[in-house]
């Protein structure tokens, strides 16, 4: 909240660059490197779900690696976890992310 409070109190930007998804909830804007151009995260429209393999939060409307399995569409982060994921689909599509399985990855909320 350091940050926060020299943004607001001296009138200063903060350009802060993170992985992490609590900063999306104070942040006042947040620009997502996409295909070497900027997009305005919160101006758009979004259907976030979890990869099945890492966790990681992808963007339904925009993923381009989607697959199918038992009749259920599933995104990807990557090419690696899509690839994973059609090695043993039955595994990731019944259990889900797992943190431990998954090299103690951390698993964001």
């Amino acid at each position: 909240m350091v940050l926060h409070d020299i943004a607001r109190d001296e009138g200063r930007s903060v350009i802060l660059v993170t992985h992490d998804p609590r900063v999306e909830d104070i942040a006042d804007r947040i620009l997502w490197l996409e295909d070497g151009e900027f997009r305005d995260r919160k101006a758009e429209q979004h259907q976030w779900t979890r990869d099945p393999v890492c966790g990681m939060r992808v963007d339904e409307w925009t993923a381009d690696l989607r697959t199918t399995f038992a009749g259920q569409s599933f995104v990807f982060c990557s090419t690696r976890c899509q690839q994973r994921f059609e090695a043993d689909p039955a595994r990731y599509a019944s259990q889900g992310p797992d943190p431990a399985r998954d090299r103690g990855r951390e698993v964001p909320p």
